[in-house]
């Protein structure tokens, strides 16, 4: 049966189908031919040959394959019929059942193995012509149980690590699988995403109706809506028990409870005996209500899921090696052909010596046979990135946005780091725009009417910094794990408009103070006029220091680094830059820098007023400091949002 019922294929490849399906066939020591034919590698049993395959089904859970044999001392072709596929699926169609039938594959199936049912059936000798008219419904009956076929998947290496960091990380992690709900169940526990010690199975009884049954069937629970347990007996119910859902009572919550469907898949761990339309159903009730998905698949059943999912990860099933040149070949190659060259050399002081010795002086032929060596070893380079093994994208690949080149699903790992470093850094950059804006609204537009300019230097070094500093935040890198605090997930949130309008008063009390000051000490002029040339001022002096400092004090406050991104420290390029200018800024307001304060059109302050004015930016600092911590710390953290 293992030998011919699969859907291998022997091209000049080498064999190629679901890896599963090859380790079955090594197994029983069995070869397929180009022909579709497989033979025994040994013993005495018959060579078969393949005439009709039933492929495997999502929906039917099973396949069949219609072979044929030579009898021997005759001409005549004898047929079988071989089928394998879900127990409980392939139990009906066989004539007689053995006892312990169930209570075997159950056993089995309870300790993580995926088994398969294997069935067969003789149909005789019957005219070629009609192998291909035979209905799946004929071919599919009065089957001889011929065994089961245990098949131990065991985890990928890193698998468990990259669960606890996404279950750690503040995700709800579930897994959507066609295998045995027992399997899974099994599985899930392995990886511990599933916790509670009892997982329920939501089970079809016998009257038609479904409850929920553990996975010893030690515990049995009636199927029943919020409504009816009110929301303190359901949240005991969820946060007791992990939660199985079949494709059988996915499809009766979801065509016929409704409202127990919307409830309860939130909370589900495991969906198992699914077929691809209701993965597509998982996935878009999820998004229906309100939740953001990440799928991660490898198969054409993962294609619905994976496209309707709001973020789509395919894998491949395998990633060849790529094929490198041992350094003793090439060592070789170079030695043969240095004993070529010598002998073709030696064969050179013959007879025609002397034309050969004009021939390798002459610089034309030299620079042609460069040419040529050249050309030879483009060819060679594009012949060899020809024979090089490439990923093959399957069907996943193309329903997904990313695509990963390799089985593991750490993918999933980076995709989420490279997520919430992007969302950080757009948030943090609007929160710098808005406060930018703000200041430089105050500082060029209201105080303008006053007659406050900046000279050309004192603009050009101002937007050099704000480019410089947006370019270093945007290069920042995500930390190799996840955390277990979330981003916020908008900018619209109460923690950002409340940390704008907070720095921003604190910013606009500092300037209008400083403002005051400056008028006291310098007369303002009742008309002034807007069009006359720039002339240093101590007005203009004091808001371009004061409104250079905000704009530096806007960029260190509001960076945020841990625990998504890199720390200020850590990104290098963005510190360097933000220590330079705000201590050029701070130097110039204390006066120890008089050339650059001259050549930035700053005059000479007072001892008074400078030291007012180094006050009021520490204080400022300080205040806006402590206000954007509170306020991170009681509004900034994004949880995990779960409905009961």
């Amino acid at each position: 049966v293992l030998a011919t019922c699969h859907s291998l294929v022997q091209l000049e490849d080498g064999l190629v189908g679901d890896p599963l399906e090859k380790a079955t066939l090594q197994a029983v020591d069995w070869n397929l031919t180009k022909g579709e034919a497989v033979i025994p590698k040994k013993g005495k049993y018959y060579g078969l040959k393949i005439f009709q395959r039933f492929h495997f089904s999502s929906a039917l859970k099973r396949m069949s394959v219609v072979s044929g044999y030579t009898v021997p001392g005759t001409s005549d072709t004898r047929y079988i019929v071989t089928v394998k596929g879900a127990p409980e699926t392939l139990k009906s169609m066989f004539v007689t059942v053995p006892p312990h039938y169930d209570s075997t594959y159950l056993a089995l199936s309870r300790r993580g193995a995926r088994v398969l049912a294997l069935g067969w059936r003789d149909m005789g000798a019957i005219p070629p012509s009609s192998i291909k008219e035979l209905k799946r419904e004929a071919v599919e009956a009065e089957l001889q149980f011929a065994g089961f076929v245990i098949i131990s998947c065991p985890l990928k290496p890193d698998s468990k690590a990259v669960i606890r960091e996404l279950v750690g990380a503040s995700h709800q992690v579930t897994m959507i699988t066609g295998d045995n709900p027992l399997t899974a169940c099994h599985v899930a526990k392995q990886l511990r995403f599933s916790r509670n010690p009892t997982t329920l199975i939501l089970s079809s009884c016998e009257d038609g109706n479904f409850e929920w049954r553990s996975v010893d069937e030690e515990v049995v629970l009636p199927l029943e809506s919020l409504a009816i347990m009110g929301k303190l007996r359901w949240r005991e119910f969820i946060n007791t028990f992990d939660l199985c859902i079949t494709g059988e009572g996915l499809n009766y919550l979801l065509n016929e409870r409704m409202n127990i469907a919307h409830s309860v898949l939130p909370h589900v761990r495991v969906f198992a005996r699914v077929n691809p339309k209701q993965k597509e159903a998982v996935i878009t009730t999820l998004k229906h209500l309100g939740y953001h998905t990440l799928m991660c698949g490898d198969g054409t059943n993962d294609v619905g899921a994976l496209k309707h999912s709001h973020v789509g990860v395919a894998i491949l099933s395998s990633n060849p090696p790529r094929k490198k040149k041992e350094k003793g070949d090439t060592e070789k190659q170079e030695s043969n052909e240095g004993d070529k060259f010598d002998k073709l050399r030696r064969e050179g002081k013959g007879k025609r010596g002397a034309e050969n010795k004009r021939a390798v002086v002459d610089p034309r032929v030299e620079r042609m046979n460069a040419r040529q060596q050249q050309i030879q070893k483009m060819m060679k380079e594009l012949q060899e990135a020809e024979e090089m093994q490439v990923v093959k994208l399957g069907d996943a690949s193309i329903a997904a946005p990313f695509t990963s080149k390799h089985s593991s699903i750490v993918s999933i790992n980076h995709v989420i780091k490279q997520g919430r470093c992007t969302l950080v850094t757009t948030l943090q950059m609007f929160k710098i725009l808005a406060l930018n804006a703000l200041i430089l609204a105050y500082s060029q537009s209201v105080l303008y009417l006053e007659g406050v300019k900046f000279s050309d230097g004192q603009a050009t070094f101002q937007g050099i910094l704000l480019a410089l500093c947006f370019l270093f935040i945007s290069r920042s890198k995500p930390l190799t794990s996840l955390s277990k605090q979330r981003p916020l997930p908008n900018i619209f949130n109460v923690y950002t408009i409340l940390t704008v309008v907070a720095q921003f008063a604190v910013h606009l009390g500092s300037m209008i103070f400083l403002v005051q000051q400056a008028y006291e000490r310098e007369p303002r002029e009742e008309f002034p006029d807007l069009e006359k040339e720039f002339e240093p001022n101590l007005l203009n002096s004091t808001v371009y220091i004061i409104s250079m400092f905000l704009q530096v004090l806007t960029f260190a406050i509001n960076y945020r680094g841990h625990p998504f991104m890199e720390s200020l420290t850590e990104n290098r390029s963005l510190l360097y830059s933000l220590a330079g200018a705000g201590g050029l800024v701070v130097m110039l307001a204390l006066g120890w820098l008089p050339e650059f304060a001259e050549q930035f059109s700053i005059i000479d302050f007072s001892d008074h007023f400078r030291s007012i004015l180094v006050k009021v930016l520490a204080i400022d600092a300080a205040a806006v400091y402590l206000l954007d911590r509170t306020l991170l710390y009681i509004f900034g953290e994004g949880k995990l949002n779960i409905r009961v």
